[in-house]
């Protein structure tokens, strides 16, 4: 009797569903769909960005077609950019999606979900549930995840491996698990097999330095097998790394070791103007609305380090010395791109959850300090980015109307959150709902309303779809000084394209008896006619030079004119212009 009754009552709390039971699935919900929209929503809709994605995927789309799935090439020539194991990835997924902008940025989608849930499981394991929840939001809601998971290159597998590994390897040092150090160095063989030996530099260089910040660190470190981790990592990447060798000798050599990595580092290749405060102001624009929290944490974390209250937490001061690695070892590089620093985000979303957790259970400590004014900025920070947001959207861009519900929603967000903060008696909520909500809707109208319009000035594709559909099987096809728009050429046009850089080998390749569809700027194509080579105009488009913003600017910025030339005795002439 006694057991029907219980059987009773929890038949009955499972079909009347209290209040706790329905927020958390109505937190679940809100969780996917942010997950959703940040990573998934309309990924494979616009075409490829220029220049990296069609390169990667032109260069998977090789590998799949050859069936030699040990060497890349673009092309149809090797392609020494990186290692192999992005292009497997890539190339399982375009093989079950489709040769097709989905097929090859799911990879970096799925990656940037299961960074997300490293993450979490990191917090949650060496701090709490609710650190570990609010990391893994903040992380999801960033903006680089918001572009990198939805860009088709390495960058997001990367992180994945490297930061993955390096979890793996916390967890054993501070907690003594050593059995989780061996998944810990498969992961860094991964990372080292997606982007090359920089996986084992940034992984050395924040061992160096959290052993040298603090000694008890340093002896839960050293009770890790390491050299046997970079035994088995060098030995699990080596077999492809010989091969390669083997097959190329010194094309390898020099395209991947010397020109890839030492030279890219060592060396200013693009005339870039070196700039050692360049990724500091990537991350103080990339953490946003949380830059003041980060800055926080770093006060407090700082003044607890000088003063020597109490024993500064060992987690972060690996997180610190992860950030310091990246941001260090790239402001030293001669060339520098935003999203190099990428694999610093986990750790920094995990230190603006610690910052808001502590700030909650310890309101009024001293110890806090930095955290409470870096909370009390997020609402302001939101509030001067929605009013300049709406500003510029009303005087500078050409948008839908309804696109300035998104500047309202941000700006009525950070609004409330700092009323709210301003009461002296209101403490931080569990998670911050109102901020993630308002860049949830953000990321809506960017897919609604900015990236439609950039395609619409994104006319390389359709150039290339042009010819592909009108050049015969014996047509020769090429491409003269398309720089950055180079490859996505090559991905829509679908067949072998040279890359003509002088006009001396343009004069060569227009002198061939086979007939030709050659795409060039208008002034190339005015400048080759001005010289007598008997060129005409086959197809033109006009559109935008660079992937920017200015092609949304009210005040028109002059098109760039694409066109096809062709042998001057072709009898058809096309011409159209792009709106």
């Amino acid at each position: 009797m006694i057991g029907r009754s219980r059987y009773n009552a929890a038949r009955l709390r499972l079909s009347i569903p209290d209040g706790t039971l329905i927020r958390r699935i109505a937190q679940a919900a809100a969780v996917a769909l942010l997950l959703f929209v940040v990573l998934f929503w309309r990924l494979g809709q616009p075409t490829f960005w220029d220049p990296d994605e069609a390169h990667y995927a032109q260069t998977t789309r090789e590998l799949i077609r050859t069936g030699d799935w040990l060497a890349p090439y673009y092309n149809e020539q090797p392609f020494f950019d990186k290692p192999i194991l992005f292009h497997w990835l890539q190339g399982a997924a375009m093989t079950l999606f489709g040769m097709n902008e989905l097929g090859a940025r799911i990879v970096p989608a799925l990656a940037a979900l299961a960074l997300v849930g490293v993450t979490m499981w990191l917090g949650a394991t060496l701090v709490s549930f609710d650190v570990g929840l609010i990391a893994a939001l903040i992380l999801a809601a960033n903006p680089a995840i918001f572009a990198l998971a939805r860009y088709a290159i390495l960058d997001t597998v990367f992180t994945l491996f490297l930061f993955g590994g390096a979890s793996l390897l916390t967890v054993a040092a501070l907690q003594d698990r050593p059995r989780l150090q061996w998944g810990g160095y498969l992961l860094l063989a991964l990372a080292f097999f997606t982007k090359g030996p920089l996986a084992l530099v940034l992984a050395g260089l924040t061992l160096l330095l959290a052993g040298a910040v603090s000694s008890d660190l340093r002896r839960r470190l050293l009770r890790l097998r390491f050299i046997v981790g970079f035994i088995l990592v060098v030995a699990a990447v080596a077999p492809w790394f010989i091969y390669m060798w083997l097959r190329f000798h010194d094309g390898f050599v020099n395209g991947y070791v010397l020109d890839e990595n030492i030279s890219l580092y060592a060396r200013n290749r693009f005339n870039a103007r070196a700039d050692p405060w360049f990724y500091f102001r990537v991350l103080a624009a990339g953490v946003l609305p949380w830059t003041g929290l980060l800055l926080g944490r770093l006060f407090d974390d700082v003044r607890q380090w000088f003063r020597r209250t109490e024993p500064l937490d060992l987690f972060d001061i690996l997180l610190w010395t992860w950030i310091l690695a990246i941001v260090g070892f790239f402001t030293f590089s001669h060339f520098k791109l935003d999203h190099y620093v990428f694999p610093a985000a986990p750790a920094i979303a995990l230190l603006c959850a610690r910052a808001w957790t502590d700030l909650r259970e310890r309101t009024l400590d001293g110890l806090t300090t930095g955290a409470r004014i870096g909370f009390h900025s997020v609402g302001p920070i939101m509030v001067i980015a929605g009013a300049g947001g709406g500003y510029f959207m009303i005087a500078r861009l050409e948008l839908s109307p309804l696109a300035i519900v998104v500047p309202i929603v941000m700006l009525a967000a950070g609004a409330l959150i700092t009323a709210r903060a301003s009461l002296g008696n209101w403490k931080a909520p569990r998670v911050p709902w109102i901020s993630l909500v308002a860049l949830g809707i953000t990321y809506v109208g960017i897919l609604t309303f900015v990236i439609p319009k950039l395609e619409e000035h994104k006319v390389v594709p359709d150039v290339a779809r042009w010819v592909a559909s009108h050049a015969q099987p014996g047509d020769r096809v090429a491409i003269y000084r398309l720089n950055r728009w180079s490859t996505a050429f090559r991905f829509y046009v679908d067949r072998h394209t040279p890359h003509l850089e002088s006009a001396s080998e343009a004069r060569a390749f227009f002198d061939a008896r086979e007939p030709f569809y050659c795409v060039m700027l208008r002034p190339a194509f005015e400048e080759f006619i001005a010289q007598g080579v008997p060129l005409t105009l086959a197809y033109e488009r006009e559109g935008m030079w660079a992937t920017s913003g200015r092609a949304l600017w009210r005040r028109r910025i002059p098109p760039t004119r694409f066109v096809v030339a062709t042998r001057a005795e072709r009898p058809a002439v096309i011409q159209v212009s792009a709106p």
